[in-house]
């Protein structure tokens, strides 16, 4: 984890480095080290907790994020000169460096990892992109005469109100618009035909596996999961078994609430190393200001999840790496609304807009609060080798609508390592889950009469306030961000109650 800012500007000023730094100390939770680069009279800068040696070669690269195709990229393009034969030893700057030489702004899109990016190159042009999925966020600003960029709304709010979110997938040259440079679409992923059984469970169980190898460095690290006793979390925690004996494994929620019972049941099963935290009523309440000021949202859904996630963030934050489970439902179909759908073309398609809607609303939740702690955050399930093959497999296999399931393929796979009663249980939402809803929802409805939630129901946009909930965490998130216009940055979860 780490965050990016920087300022292109057609009328140089060394007063654009004060600038910068100001945008970076707006997000300083994301890495306490600091550096600045003036790059031809332009500026752009990194917060992180990793090292800080970003230049080779006439050019600075500074990413949040990881990369992990990297040196199969090298061995593709055939770079064979002495040092590249020892690139297992490069840094990755060095190896972006290399294959930027070869194939230029086009390398962009054959990166497979959780990024965003500021590339400088050795002809005074400044490159911002980001990663397909949207797992690493970037905002940008533009006016006449500058573009300011950052990895979170609150460092662009006291220098203009027009902010936008560079799309997932995106590259930005200069003062150029966003061009799209790699995206999902259903045609991008045909079915494979006819293949089912304990193969095709077997072929699945070991990209997962893969997709953890992907993410663990070192056997010296302490590696964490948040876990809420769902399937998602508690494969993850299982897999991880696999890598190391020693599993932390972190749990909130009111007394005896399912996710605390489930995480303990998956601890008990697993013998992970198991933190569970109560939450209490009047510390949840209080907490909302500050989540929202983190999260940039006020979708009623994305704040009462992303409560519980801040509390389980600062719990974990002795770990070294924390793995979460976020995706299982958008790749797998664990959404109730799935099995609603007649046809294998719906699923699919409603597969891939779930996923193509994740960067402003599930990623944002984890990325934002995760960062507040400045918790090294793993997705492995959203691993794109491991998204490209779970999308080609049929949504018959996921969806079954005999069994009143989705992610069936993923339970499957999951009844090697875990309980039945695990296995099987029904999908709930975060905050359903862990309690926080009811109480949420006891506590603002009585500060909000009928009235004023009707006079002030509807927003510019068509917005509507679906309940009186989310005119609260609105009239929160206007204290912080009352210039920005949301409509370019904020989505708001479709799957409500």
């Amino acid at each position: 984890m780490s965050g990016l800012a920087g300022i292109i500007s057609s009328k140089k000023s060394r007063k654009n480095r004060g600038k910068t730094n100001m945008l970076l100390e707006r997000i300083s939770h994301r890495g306490r080290k600091r550096k600045i680069y003036d790059f031809c009279g332009n500026y752009i800068g990194i917060n992180t907790k990793y090292g800080l040696n970003n230049r080779v070669n006439g050019k600075i690269i500074l990413i949040d994020g990881k990369i992990y195709n990297l040196d199969s990229l090298l061995l593709k393009y055939n770079i064979k000169s002495d040092r590249a034969r020892k690139h297992k030893l490069f840094s990755d700057i060095k190896k972006i460096n290399l294959l930027f030489d070869i194939a230029g702004e086009e390398i962009f899109k054959e990166f497979r990892g959780s990024f965003a990016l500021i590339f400088a190159d050795s002809n005074g042009d400044i490159y911002i992109a980001r990663d397909v999925i949207g797992r690493r966020p970037l905002y940008y600003l533009k006016n006449n005469k500058d573009l300011m960029f950052a990895s979170e709304i609150k460092s662009l709010i006291n220098f203009g109100a027009d902010i936008c979110e560079l799309p997932p997938g995106s590259c930005m040259l200069n003062f150029e618009n966003p061009k799209i440079i790699k995206k999902i679409d259903t045609e991008d992923f045909p079915v494979i035909e006819g293949e089912g059984g304990k193969e095709l469970e077997e072929k699945l169980e070991n990209y997962l596996l893969k997709s953890m190898d992907r993410r663990i460095s070192s056997n010296n690290l302490k590696y964490g999961v948040w876990l809420s006793g769902g399937l998602d979390s508690s494969i993850i925690a299982a897999m991880l078994k696999e890598f190391t004996d020693k599993v932390y494994t972190y749990s909130v929620g009111f007394e005896n609430s399912p996710d605390i019972l489930s995480a303990r049941r998956v601890a008990d099963y697993l013998g992970t190393r198991h933190t569970e935290y109560r939450l209490d009523t009047e510390e949840l309440f209080s907490s909302i200001p500050r989540v929202i000021y983190h999260l940039e949202s006020f979708d009623a859904p994305l704040v009462r999840s992303s409560l519980g996630n801040m509390i389980v963030s600062k719990i974990s934050e002795s770990s070294d790496v924390v793995f979460s489970g976020e995706g299982g439902d958008e790749l797998f179909a664990g959404y109730n609304y799935f099995l609603k759908f007649n046809s294998s073309k719906l699923i699919q398609d409603g597969l891939v807009k779930a996923i193509n809607s994740l960067h402003n609303t599930a990623l944002q939740r984890v990325d934002r609060t995760a960062n507040a702690y400045s918790i090294n955050m793993k997705l492995p399930i959203l691993d794109e080798s491991l998204l490209d093959f779970v999308l080609r497999i049929s949504p018959e296999m996921k969806v079954r609508k005999d069994k009143n399931t989705g992610k069936y393929i993923l339970r499957k796979v999951a009844s090697r390592y875990l309980p039945e009663d695990i296995i099987w249980r029904e999908k709930d939402k975060f905050w359903e889950g862990s309690g926080i809803e009811d109480t949420l929802e006891k506590k603002i409805y009585d500060i909000i009469s009928d009235e004023e939630f009707i006079k002030a129901q509807k927003l510019p946009g068509n917005i509507k306030f679906r309940n009186k909930e989310e005119l609260y965490y609105y009239r929160i998130f206007n204290r912080y961000y009352s210039n920005v216009d949301f409509n370019k940055v904020i989505s708001f979860t479709e799957d409500f109650n």
